[in-house]
Parts: C-alpha cells; sequence; structure tokens
C-alpha cells in the first residue's frame, strides 16, 4: 500500500448518523483527488478478526451516506466530542495497533490546558484566574472580589455556562444551559443561589474562572478564533483567523448560541484604531504562533489547535480556550473559499507527510 488510509472516527448522536458531515465530505473529495481512501467510522465497529471496518462514505450520485466494510486506517482522525468514555476501550484496543496513528492526542478539557500553560510564565499572564469548582463557600469566597463565570470542563458550544455577579444585595446569573437554552435570573440570597448552582451543576466537574468584560464599545461579547495546523512538512503555521460576535444579550459570542463573525483586522481597527489594532493583532499572532508547539510540548502529539482569545477593552489579550477538535465553519461563513479549503485540506497533507516521513508504522507519539 502506497497511499495512506485515513479513517475519521466520530460518535453516535441520537436520530442522526453524526455531526460535521460538510467537513467529512470534503475530506473524503480532497482524499480521492490525491487516490487516497478516507471513511468515517465508528470505534466499536471494527471486526479485528478479519482486519475491517464497517464505516460510511459520501456517494456523490445519490447524495447519500452509505456504510460498508473498509481496511483498518493507517490514520486515525478523532472527532468525538460527547461520550468519550463510552468509547475509549475501543480507542485503547486501537492504540495497541502499530499500524494505526492517531493525528493528535485530545486534550482533557479546560482544567489541563488551565494547568498547561499556567506553568509559563509568560502566559499566565493572559489567563484569567481559574480554579476547580469546589462548592459555594469557593463561589461566595470569589464573589466578594469580582464577578464569576461557570465552566464544564469537557464543555463545547457555550452550553451550560454561566456568569454570576452581586447586584446590590441579590445575585444576577445569566448564561446557558446544557440544552444551549438562554438563562437568566435573580436570587435574592446566598441560600437561593446555593441551591440552584448545586441543582445546575448536577455532580458535573466545573472550573471557577473571574468573569472578564470581553466586550465591543457597544457591548457585545466577542472573541477571535485562530486555527493553527501542522502544514505539509509537519510545521505549526496560522491557517487564519476570525473575530466571533455574539449578541448583548448573551455571555459568550459561539455560534451555536448565534453568533456572527468578521474579519478580526477590520474589528480591531474600529474597536481601537489603527495603531492599537496593530500592536494586538501582532501579539494575537505571536501568541497563536508559539502556544500550539508548548501545549505539545507538554501534552502529547498534536496537528491542529483552535485558540480562542479575548481582548478587553484596555487591549489586554486573554487566552480563553484551546480546542483539540476545533470547528472550522467561521471561514466559510467569512465568505473566505480559501481559507475554508485550506483548513480542510491541511490534515489530509499533514497525514501524507507523516506516511512519506516513516510509512504507515509511524507513531509520533
Amino acid at each position: 500500500m502506497n497511499k495512506p488510509i485515513l479513517g475519521i472516527m466520530v460518535g453516535k448522536i441520537k436520530n442522526r448518523l453524526f455531526f460535521e458531515k460538510g467537513f467529512y465530505q470534503n475530506l473524503q473529495l480532497i482524499g480521492k483527488q490525491r487516490n487516497i481512501l478516507v471513511y468515517v467510522f465508528y470505534p466499536d465497529q471494527i471486526d479485528w478478526k478479519n482486519k475491517r471496518v464497517r464505516g460510511f462514505q459520501f456517494n456523490l450520485p445519490s447524495k447519500k451516506w452509505v456504510e460498508g466494510w473498509f481496511p483498518i486506517p493507517h490514520f486515525v482522525y478523532d472527532r468525538i466530542f460527547t461520550d468519550y468514555s463510552k468509547y475509549r476501550p475501543y480507542i485503547e484496543r486501537m492504540k495497541k495497533e502499530k499500524q494505526i496513528t492517531f493525528l493528535s492526542e485530545a486534550l482533557h478539557g479546560k482544567w489541563q490546558l488551565y494547568q498547561i500553560l499556567s506553568a509559563n510564565p509568560i502566559y499566565k499572564e493572559h489567563l484569567p484566574k481559574t480554579d476547580i469548582f469546589k462548592g459555594v463557600q469557593q463561589l461566595f469566597t470569589w464573589l466578594d472580589h469580582f464577578p464569576i463565570i461557570l465552566k464544564p470542563i469537557g464543555g463545547s458550544h457555550g452550553k451550560g455556562i454561566i456568569r454570576v455577579q452581586k447586584k446590590h444585595h441579590q445575585y444576577e446569573i445569566v448564561g446557558r444551559n446544557q440544552a444551549n437554552q438562554k438563562i437568566q435570573q435573580i436570587f435574592l440570597n446566598r441560600r437561593q443561589l446555593s441551591q440552584w448552582i448545586l441543582n445546575f451543576i448536577s455532580g458535573k466537574k466545573y472550573i471557577i474562572q473571574q468573569y472578564l468584560d470581553l466586550t465591543t464599545k457597544s457591548k457585545q461579547p466577542y472573541d477571535i478564533r485562530v486555527l493553527v495546523q501542522k502544514n505539509y512538512v509537519g510545521r505549526w503555521e496560522i491557517t487564519g483567523m476570525a473575530a466571533r460576535i455574539g449578541d448583548s444579550t448573551n455571555i459568550t459570542s459561539n455560534l451555536h448560541g448565534g453568533g456572527t463573525v468578521q474579519p478580526v483586522n477590520k474589528l480591531l481597527l474600529k474597536e481601537f484604531g489603527v495603531a492599537k489594532a496593530n500592536k494586538i493583532q501582532n501579539l494575537i499572532s505571536s501568541l497563536s504562533e508559539s502556544i500550539p508547539p508548548f501545549i505539545e510540548s507538554n501534552h502529547g502529539h498534536l496537528f491542529e489547535v483552535g485558540l480562542d482569545l479575548g481582548i478587553n477593552r484596555q487591549g489586554k489579550v486573554w487566552v480563553i480556550e484551546a480546542n483539540s477538535k476545533p470547528g472550522r465553519q467561521v471561514f466559510s461563513l467569512l465568505g473566505e473559499v480559501e481559507l475554508s479549503r485550506k483548513s480542510m485540506t491541511q490534515p489530509i497533507e499533514y497525514m501524507e507527510f507523516l506516511f512519506k516521513e516513516g510509512g504507515s508504522h509511524f507513531n509520533p507519539h
């Protein structure tokens, strides 16, 4: 076999095949142009005895995903977003196979990321105060100093994130529940708030963070999403960036919560003027180029990272999130066709680089 085989590993979704169908369809098309087999599979659908995988490919004539048997992949692109623990035994089994290389080792949530980055004094300066949520007593201690934000350790799409702040002698909560519905409530005292928080968190692992006012002049929350990927020679490079803007009733700019996108330079220019905008953009580029390799050296193999950076009214840049399974819809929403295509081509080109470097038995772990 002189061409690599790529298996896109996904999780099962109720009443549908999987998320990101358009992205996987494009990956399959890019692979086909290079004579590379690309298919989508669930981790529990491997027939080890007969060395084959039950998976899916998009059929162009029928415009449908068709199920079939495929060879075991040389490379696995992990795109499982939920119920990871359910698939762990199957994934561990795959990792024992020398012929299979995972393109990256998934980051284990927001707390692991904070621990990695805060070990470096340069990056720590750009991190909001963060800790594991230990209970309501800790919450009230923090609230005596500043508003806070609670985030699920492994959450995504802005779900389950709430801001808590003191308002006179009452407490206000704003955010989104696990179903991504907006929440806004006032509590008259600590007891009411405590009961609500414990019920809302319901035993899940959360982090508590200092809330930062990362909004535009018109009070809209926004952040900068930067996609950083390894290229065809295995070097980290910035693929592209975009500003995501939420409406003033939201606490995040997440697109799943109804946010919009804008070019970064256009937004920064409007918010900060030419000189300051240039300075901020240079810092964004500098952080984006250096953070992914730093995380990789302290975590394990990675090949793409989505960085979410916030900017306060004084122009200070904050690192909000780094995601090892980044989305890339910001580029198509911006109308950046070339950037969108590049973001999808890079995984295939990087996989080809690994294959050429060490053949199918190359293992970067």
